[in-house]
């Protein structure tokens, strides 16, 4: 098993730490929000309907097939990064588990490479595989203008480009939303897997 280095655990503990902050927060400003406040304007709106590939070869609209009227869990990731993608497949197969039946059916996870060019839908489709063949859950390959207007439209970019050109650099966040509520918000992956089951749940279950 590889070894964590200690600045990267460090970092884990911090952002979960923010974390909490931020649940905190989210939580009171989410329940404040009165129906028409939710409903406009939309976060979905941002998103371009890009065509994206599946691990299995279908071709899929980012929104109208992966988005519209669901809860999505969007994680950025690509099979040759070293520690931290894995990490955070794994614990995305975990919460797989813990949603059981909810899971491709109003509950779906898409885990989009930010290496299309080297993630081939059958380079995905192994990776997919090799952690476990879980349903609902869809690995997503594209044309890479496209990957990259998406990853700058959920906010997934660093402001310093010699940072934002680095992929080994990107963070271990989901983001997390319901479309027909239009409560969105980001989740770090390394914190306690139940708890985020549950943050999961609670938001897939309003509207």
């Amino acid at each position: 098993m590889a070894t964590i280095p200690a600045r990267r655990i460090a970092s884990w503990g911090m952002l979960a730490a923010l974390f909490c902050l931020a649940t905190a927060v989210s939580s009171v400003f989410l329940a404040g929000m009165d129906a028409n406040a939710r409903r406009s304007p939309r976060q979905s709106d941002r998103f371009s309907d890009i065509v994206l590939t599946t691990q299995h070869g279908r071709s899929v609209h980012f929104y109208d097939d992966l988005v519209k009227n669901k809860t999505v869990l969007i994680n950025l990731m690509y099979t040759g990064c070293g520690e931290t993608c894995p990490a955070n497949t794994a614990a995305l197969a975990k919460i797989n588990d813990l949603l059981g039946q909810r899971m491709g059916r109003d509950i779906i996870m898409v885990s989009v490479s930010i290496d299309p060019i080297a993630d081939s839908p059958e380079r995905l489709k192994q990776y997919w595989q090799a952690f476990g063949s879980k349903p609902g859950w869809l690995f997503l390959t594209g044309k890479a203008q496209d990957v990259e207007r998406l990853r700058h439209e959920l906010g997934a970019y660093d402001l310093d480009p010699a940072v934002d050109a680095d992929p080994s650099q990107h963070a271990g966040f989901v983001t997390l939303g319901n479309d027909r509520s239009n409560r969105w918000i980001a989740l770090p992956l390394m914190i306690d897997t139940p708890q985020l089951a549950r943050t999961i749940l609670r938001i897939a279950n309003d509207g």
